[in-house]
């Protein structure tokens, strides 16, 4: 086996998030009227997750919430904005996702539930939409690879939230271990490639290199223990092992309904 031991997945964390009455919450929201293809839209969940921690984990004002939600929640909710509302939330501190070009997701710095401001309040859940057609990889190097688990049905919103957990994961439990790559990948913008795999792939692709896997807390849509997204570290394509370059890329959400925690 080839997983690394995840800290999310000790029972006492796992009860610990079910159990606040007040959670504390990184919100991811989806720019509503400028959604590409649902791929790049979760490589800007990714990317826009990891910018968001190195750009405010440190900061005064957002220290405190971070250590509380690293420590008791690591849950993401997944908005969608107008455009009237995309603009006001351009005015918060913030990690930006972008793909064709634009921003169309925003990670803000982790608050409790009960801290969200009116337009937070107002803003509704984000689960699926009228994607745009996929264009390929066209992205810079190194890359983080993130797959889904297609064995597992999600909404476009839950996996927008699964796939933040997963490269925020990846950071967690590679970096230490391979610094200079994680250095040229920041360096590169954060760039993601993302695939999917059927249940037999995900299994051979876990015991194929070491790799980092989400599972859900069962809070919604999924039940407890699910394994959704993995994560490998940021790699040249020449590196990507031949079980990863064999994955299809995602082509679309699955057909449910549901809020994404």
């Amino acid at each position: 086996m080839s997983e690394l031991r995840n800290p999310h997945d000790d029972p006492e964390a796992v009860r610990a998030r079910s159990a606040q009455e007040d959670p504390w919450v990184m919100y991811l929201v989806v720019r509503r009227e400028r959604l590409p293809s649902l791929g790049e839209l979760l490589a800007a969940s990714a990317t826009a997750a990891v910018r968001c921690v190195d750009q405010w984990r440190d900061h005064p004002a957002w220290r405190a919430g971070f250590d509380a939600w690293l420590a008791r929640s690591f849950r993401k909710v997944c908005l969608r904005a107008s455009e009237k509302d995309w603009a006001k939330l351009q005015g918060y501190d913030q990690g930006l996702g972008h793909a064709r070009g634009g921003p169309v997701l925003c990670a803000l710095p982790p608050r409790t539930k009960s801290q969200r401001d009116k337009l937070l309040v107002n803003l509704q859940a984000f689960t699926t939409g009228d994607f745009a057609d996929d264009v390929g990889d066209e992205t810079a190097e190194p890359a983080m690879r993130l797959v889904r688990n297609e064995g597992v049905t999600m909404t476009a919103g839950k996996s927008l939230a699964q796939v933040a957990h997963a490269s925020l994961h990846a950071c967690g439990l590679f970096a230490h271990r391979d610094p200079e790559s994680f250095a040229r990948w920041r360096a590169a913008g954060l760039p993601c490639v993302l695939r999917g795999a059927d249940p037999r792939a995900w299994s051979a692709l876990k015991h194929a290199e070491p790799v980092a896997v989400v599972r859900d807390a069962g809070l919604t849509e999924v039940t407890p223990g699910s394994e959704t997204f993995l994560a490998l570290p940021p790699a040249d394509r020449a590196r990507w092992s031949e079980a990863f370059a064999a994955l299809p890329r995602i082509a679309r959400a699955h057909d449910v309904r549901g809020d994404a925690h």
